[in-house]
């Protein structure tokens, strides 16, 4: 009788603490990734960008630098906003399973990351030359959609006046 009472409290006890879990995600930013910048190079060369995705679709570019202006803005068709939905759903992202390698030598970081209900961030997915397909499908998924618009372009010119700047 004991064992099933014990057994009966660690049921009730993880169903408690699975539903306290439930996260509530932004009302403004769908999520973040970043342009991936190069391991190596000058100062300009490594600094990375991070690509912000609202949820009014707007898409703003932020160079990874105190007090960096927004560099970029754009708006994304519905079409363009509804294909980000349909590969990178917020619970996709938070179950997504990433390690790093950290036997490379010479790599990028990349990371897609959530936000919660306040817009501060939640939990950021990827790592120093992440493994993992689901992380990559959906990260290269959404850098082709975003590639009409020409983002890392956009990033390598705004690098190049950081040459200067340093």
């Amino acid at each position: 009788m004991i064992r099933f009472l014990e057994s009966v409290l660690l049921i009730l006890m993880l169903a408690v603490s699975t539903g306290a879990e439930k996260q509530e995600y932004s009302e403004n930013i769908l999520l973040s990734l970043n342009n991936g910048a190069a391991g190596y190079g000058t100062m300009a060369d490594c600094t990375d960008a991070t690509i912000m995705i609202y949820t009014d679709r707007t898409v703003k570019v932020f160079m990874d630098i105190e007090n960096c202006p927004e560099i970029a803005s754009l708006e994304l068709s519905e079409e363009e906003y509804e294909e980000i939905l349909e590969i990178a759903s917020p619970k996709e992202i938070s179950n997504l399973k990433v390690r790093s390698d950290m036997d490379v030598c010479d790599g990028s970081s990349y990371y897609i990351t959530l936000y919660d209900k306040n817009d501060k961030e939640l939990l950021s997915k990827g790592g120093y030359m992440p493994e993992g397909k689901k992380f990559w499908n959906i990260y290269r998924g959404i850098k082709e959609i975003l590639a009409p618009y020409d983002i890392n372009e956009i990033v390598d010119e705004y690098r190049k006046t950081l040459e200067f700047d340093w």
